[in-house]
């Protein structure tokens, strides 16, 4: 018998971090004491509309470094990421932080007044496929 290696090419190269955010305040004040806290200028960047004609808010922060997007992960009739039901918004970072800078943003979100918890998520097809 032959003993065959398997190789998955379906798998997504990880191009960006994604933290999940849980608050139950609005995505404007949300932003707004974000903002405040971090020393940060999140600015209303549109809307991300589904396939299911669902609207969700997005507002982003861009400097020199890089592009940080938060997005709604709620609208009145549902989820961006039903798994995620716990997380009222995500921070999407448009580069892959390290574990020092992962960690050192998941401390000061901590400290946002407005902010109940903060969580890692995995980049998934599912994430890339949306916020990709």
């Amino acid at each position: 018998m032959v003993k065959r290696n398997v190789v998955r090419l379906d798998t997504l190269p990880i191009m960006f971090t994604v933290i999940g955010i849980s608050s139950h305040e609005n995505d404007y004040r949300l932003s707004w004491s974000i903002n405040e806290q971090m020393k940060l200028a999140f600015a209303h960047g549109g809307k991300i509309v589904t396939d299911a004609q669902k609207e969700f808010s997005c507002f982003i922060h861009e400097d020199e470094d890089q592009k940080i997007s938060l997005v709604s992960n709620r609208c009145d009739n549902g989820f961006l990421f039903d798994k995620y039901r716990n997380m009222d918004f995500l921070l999407k970072f448009d580069t892959v932080l390290d574990e020092t800078a992962l960690r050192t943003w998941l401390s000061k979100l901590r400290k946002v007044p407005l902010v109940s918890a903060v969580f890692h998520l995995p980049v998934t097809k599912q994430i890339v496929q949306i916020l990709g």
